[in-house]
């Protein structure tokens, strides 16, 4: 079921959400839409764009939760949304019709992993998956138009989760969280006293791993990542160890023998709770959301070293748009910070009818 061409302003919130989400495009300017996973009111699944006068243009209705999504850039208004592990659905979504217009299904042995990315061509769709009864992580190789499936490579380890095209155009940079899970068991750990998670890096041409590189702790369950234009890749892990145990949560890796450990103080990564989700970097600044510690963590990227913090209830999502960090919540809510000064300077908070998932994504407006 869709719910087309969905705009409307929400309550009482309308009138700020307008104000502040995203500068009004001009003649000179493209429009972007934001894009999430999310549930309304009632608890259905979904996934919603959101324009630059804070409407929702569309939403589609999803067969359960999902996960991350990602813009076409062969096609204005559209976009990829995949499953949370372990559901076998991504589609593709024409948000300016609000329809889904393609239904891709994992093959039989495997299911996603929530994540994907394109070729620097954009010809090619790489998605993470797993091979779960060979206990593998794949990446299934896609022609980006039929989403036809060409070839499956493995991930270098188990448990692939968020994927990058690094700058060379040549290479995935893959994060495999190392947990071993099971359809039968959907939600299941299997494996927490044996994992062995890396930040691996792949030949497209080839499916070769090139190299791959553990955290210092093998429960360190590395999820996400995202990479800055010079190709430093920035991880962020998940702490599947005892409760009382403190490690670092943040890592960086440009070419070292080894990942790269944010500096922090205990108090700080304590704040964290074992627990990173999205990440973003612009120029020097990373970002990671915390969403069980409740708060948005900042990072010199320079110095590798924690600079900050803003107290945000649930955070989940991150993009960038127009000078702006936009951040949202499992509550609702929607933040927007000034790139230039996201600490200390003023942030705005805007409440809609919506409660979002795990990451964010801005696409080029229909």
């Amino acid at each position: 079921m869709t719910i087309n061409r969905r705009q409307f302003m929400l309550g009482a919130s309308q009138a700020a959400l307008a104000a502040w989400f995203l500068p009004a495009c001009t003649a000179q300017k493209s429009e972007q839409w934001l894009v999430s996973t999310c549930n309304d009111q009632q608890g259905q699944n979904m996934a919603a764009a959101i324009n630059s006068q804070g409407q929702i243009v569309s939403t589609v209705n999803l067969p359960a939760r999902g996960h991350d999504s990602l813009a076409l850039p062969h096609k204005p208004g559209h976009a990829l949304v995949f499953a949370r592990r372990p559901d076998r659905f991504a589609i593709e979504v024409d948000f300016i019709n609000g329809e889904i217009v393609s239904h891709i299904q994992s093959q039989a042995d495997s299911h996603f992993y929530g994540h994907g990315a394109f070729s620097k061509d954009n010809k090619y769709l790489y998605t993470t998956e797993n091979l779960y009864d060979k206990k593998r992580g794949l990446i299934v190789v896609r022609d980006a138009q039929t989403y036809q499936v060409l070839d499956r490579f493995d991930s270098g380890g188990i448990g692939p989760h968020e994927l990058m095209l690094m700058p060379d155009g040549n290479t995935l940079v893959i994060a495999n969280g190392g947990i071993e899970t099971h359809p039968s068991q959907p939600r299941k750990k299997l494996n927490i006293e044996t994992m062995q998670p890396n930040l691996a890096y792949l030949d497209i041409a080839t499916g070769k791993i090139l190299s791959s590189f553990a955290p210092p702790d093998h429960q360190l369950s590395i999820r996400h990542l995202t990479v800055n234009p010079n190709g430093a890749v920035y991880a962020g892990a998940q702490y599947q160890g005892r409760k009382s145990t403190i490690h670092p949560l943040v890592f960086a890796h440009h070419g070292e023998d080894n990942l790269q450990a944010f500096r922090a103080s205990q108090t700080q990564w304590f704040k964290m709770q074992q627990y990173t989700a999205s990440l973003l970097v612009k120029d020097d600044l990373l970002c990671v959301s915390c969403p069980r510690g409740s708060h948005l963590s900042f990072w010199d990227t320079a110095t590798r070293e924690f600079i900050g913090q803003q107290a945000f209830s649930d955070v989940s999502g991150l993009a960038y748009s127009n000078g702006n960090l936009l951040a949202s919540s499992g509550k609702g809510l929607l933040k927007k910070l000034n790139h230039a000064n996201p600490i200390t300077g003023p942030a705005s908070t805007s409440s809609l009818a919506l409660k979002f998932d795990n990451h964010m994504t801005m696409i080029a407006a229909g």
